[in-house]
């Protein structure tokens, strides 16, 4: 227990009786024992929380991953093909978030591009 021997536990307990006394320290005992099983049920809790919430952002992948899955079959199997030729999806592995970032990063830089410049710029241009 947190690496603390029977002499260092004795120890504790001996300061701790000098200090607090014997009259307080059953309810000081008993004030630690309640805090510390609401620090427990806490953490439990939140380590629940946590776990739902990582589960719910799991689905989203599964789901893509389980899509990625179908249309790479349906490709290996030759569904799909038109009269011109090979019409069918090949999926090799879902994208990684470095890839949805920079998607995301290079659609913001072509919407700033392709803002009007505003109606000062505009009068500017027809006038000069």
């Amino acid at each position: 227990m947190f690496g603390i021997g029977l002499p260092e536990l004795i120890l504790i307990m001996a300061l701790a009786l000098i200090v607090v006394g014997p009259d307080k320290l059953p309810d000081l005992a008993k004030t630690v024992a309640k805090q510390l099983l609401q620090l427990k049920k806490t953490a439990s809790d939140l380590k629940d929380t946590l776990q739902e919430e990582l589960k719910e952002e799991e689905r989203p992948w599964e789901q893509l991953e389980d899509n990625s899955k179908q249309a790479e079959s349906v490709a290996l199997d030759g569904k799909g093909e038109g009269e011109e030729g090979d019409t069918s999806i090949r999926v090799n592995e879902t994208p990684d978030e470095d890839v949805y970032q920079e998607a995301v990063r290079a659609s913001s830089v072509q919407e700033v591009q392709a803002e009007p410049d505003g109606p000062d710029d505009e009068a500017g241009k027809k006038n000069g």
